[in-house]
């Protein structure tokens, strides 16, 4: 059974005692209460503290934000979730949210000119700790997308952002819950106090399995490129990718 704790002196810029779900990280099936209020909050708009396989993160629905005509929606207003995520972080406005999605089919919903190569990874990896950026489609509201017209996407493998995914009918736009510049935490203890008061909700699923961020790669150029070597190791992505029967020519950056 969740715990609720009410934490009076981290208390969200709305003015109310912040509530924190204290849920079994290992139950594949996480509690329907906490996970139905974390979403109510996240399709209001508020700003959630999440776990996730890899680290913990700060998101928002995007479905909150992203309104009737996503391609026609404009930036929201300071103060609101979204913008939270980077006056929270300390990070340009510029810098664009990976988002957490619900399976590989979510690969032709958000992107287009997909190429075979990321989908037989999501096929592979999916759910897991794999963020593949795509081109961008319209359901991609353009202030999420990054300058080059691309959106970073990941089916994550914890039970609880997949409940809250599917709870809120929306992707979740999630980066991880520290200041630009400082390390991911990878439990919740490890979450900056600054971090914890200025969310809306939070969830507290103990540490995390994989206990760093999510390998990202791309294929946007033609080549496969891994931007951040994470969580899944490059020698994975190689072999998810010979399995499926493609040449592997791996591009690391940096």
């Amino acid at each position: 059974m969740h715990q609720l704790r009410h934490d009076a002196a981290g208390a969200g810029r709305r003015g109310r005692v912040k509530t924190i779900y204290r849920i079994d990280g290992t139950a594949t099936e996480p509690n329907g209460l906490a996970i139905g209020r974390a979403a109510a909050e996240l399709s209001r708009g508020g700003l959630a503290l999440l776990p996730t396989e890899t680290v913990y993160g700060v998101g928002v629905s995007v479905a909150a934000f992203a309104g009737t005509a996503p391609s026609e929606a404009e930036m929201p207003r300071e103060g609101s979730g979204y913008r939270r995520i980077f006056s929270l972080k300390r990070r340009e406005l510029t810098q664009t949210v990976a988002w957490l999605v619900g399976g590989v089919e979510d690969l032709d919903r958000f992107g287009v000119d997909v190429d075979p190569r990321a989908r037989a990874l999501a096929e592979a990896c999916w759910p897991g700790a794999l963020t593949i950026v795509v081109e961008a489609s319209p359901e991609v509201p353009r202030f999420m997308r990054a300058a080059d017209g691309t959106v970073a996407l990941r089916a994550s493998a914890c039970p609880a952002i997949l409940a809250l995914v599917r709870a809120c009918a929306s992707p979740l736009a999630v980066t991880s819950a520290n200041t630009h510049g400082m390390p991911a935490p990878a439990s919740f203890a490890e979450v900056e106090p600054r971090i914890l008061a200025g969310v809306d909700v939070a969830v507290d699923a103990g540490a995390t399995v994989c206990r760093d961020a999510s390998t990202i790669v791309s294929f946007t150029g033609g080549d496969l490129r891994i931007l951040r070597q994470g969580a899944l190791s490059a020698e994975r992505v190689g072999r998810s990718l010979a399995e499926a029967g493609h040449a592997v020519d791996l591009c690391k950056r940096g």
